[in-house]
């Protein structure tokens, strides 16, 4: 046979003394097929160089032995750190994985889920943007494929799994830990707006809202059971930009003198406050304590180093990876919900306050 000629299943099976469908059996790994024959056939298969069609297989088996994943931006370190998990996990089991960023964008988000889904995938692992319109994953878990949503929910797709950090409790981490310090005028830097309704919500009933407002509730409630009055002149919105944040943060602080401390949401959010304390002139943490969201290498590297929320990336991915597989192999499994719960690395960037708090 010359390197020109395409190995089929048949040449495998002639050369391992056993019939196409034995060949074929013992390829997929069939459990009716001994393990002694099994390893004779894939040793063969390699020594002739055969690679399976896959297309066919996929037609035999019902299954693609894909997987997709859809996240808002594959550059978000936490999505990255959650994807490699993911990935490793569904690897041992046999599975590849198909990736789709979608920039932020609900379009993007859409024409990829319906994309992976006419290609076949088994299963999706989907972080849906914004809630709004939810249509494509509403009717792919009811069109019975393996669905687990990843870090937000999406209200009316109940036949979803859901896997998250515990962003309420990761927020009550922060503010507690500010709280016994004994700090009372604590202000937040967040991607969502302040809103009284959030003093109520409960992970359970918060489908549709994204992670800030997760986070911002928690830092509300935290302040709350502490009896701690919240202001909504402390609660400053900011975007997703490290620019905007350092600029939310110097009015923050310049509006609302007796702030001894700032919890940031995100990361991105952490880094502009960061900077900005550092240009008011203020000290941290002697004048001002400062926690930040998600543990990244820089928070090590800048003086005072960061105290912050670190969520359990890599532990995420393994649980959407074991729900979406748990799933596949059992269709008619109930959908779970796994919150995971993060923890609090405490640096230098907090301590007592100076100044005492007057409420």
């Amino acid at each position: 046979m010359t390197s020109r000629q395409t190995v089929t299943i048949v040449d495998v099976a002639r050369a391992a003394g056993v019939s196409k469908s034995t060949a074929g059996r013992a390829l997929a790994g069939a459990a009716e097929v001994s393990a002694r024959t099994r390893d004779k056939v894939a040793r063969v298969a390699a020594e002739l160089g055969y690679r399976p069609n896959q297309l066919a297989r996929s037609m035999i088996t019902g299954n693609t032995q894909t997987v997709g994943v859809v996240v808002p931006d594959l550059s978000n370190r936490f999505f990255a750190e959650v994807l490699q998990s993911t990935a490793r996990t569904v690897r041992k089991h046999g599975y590849e994985v198909l990736v789709s960023s979608t920039e932020g964008e609900p379009e993007l988000e859409r024409r990829a889920v319906e994309t992976l889904a006419a290609k076949r995938v088994d299963g999706l692992i989907v972080a849906p943007l914004d809630g709004t319109d939810d249509d494509h994953l509403r009717r792919l878990a009811e069109d019975g494929t393996a669905l687990v949503l990843l870090d937000r929910r999406a209200p009316g797709v109940d036949r979803a799994s859901f896997v998250s950090a515990n962003n309420i409790e990761a927020s009550r981490l922060a503010i507690d830990h500010l709280i016994r310090l004994g700090h009372r005028h604590i202000g937040i830097i967040s991607e969502a707006r302040y809103d009284p309704a959030l003093l109520d919500v409960t992970e359970p009933s918060a489908a549709g809202l994204r992670p800030s407002a997760m986070r911002l509730a928690g830092y509300l409630q935290a302040m709350t059971a502490a009896g701690v009055p919240t202001r909504p002149d402390h609660v400053m919105h900011s975007a997703y930009s490290s620019a905007i944040s350092y600029d939310a943060t110097r009015t923050l602080l310049r509006t609302n003198p007796e702030i001894t401390a700032i919890y940031c949401t995100d990361n991105v959010l952490s880094a502009g406050a960061f900077a900005a304390v550092q240009d008011s002139g203020l000290r941290c943490p002697q004048d001002l304590s400062l926690i930040g969201f998600d543990d990244h290498e820089w928070a090590t590297l800048v003086r005072p180093r960061l105290t912050a929320v670190e969520q359990p990336t890599e532990a995420i991915g393994v649980a959407a990876a074991e729900d979406l597989l748990d799933a596949i192999a059992t269709p008619a499994r109930p959908p779970v919900t796994r919150l995971l719960a993060a923890h609090l690395v405490v640096r230098d960037s907090t301590a007592v306050p100076r100044r005492q708090d007057v409420d």
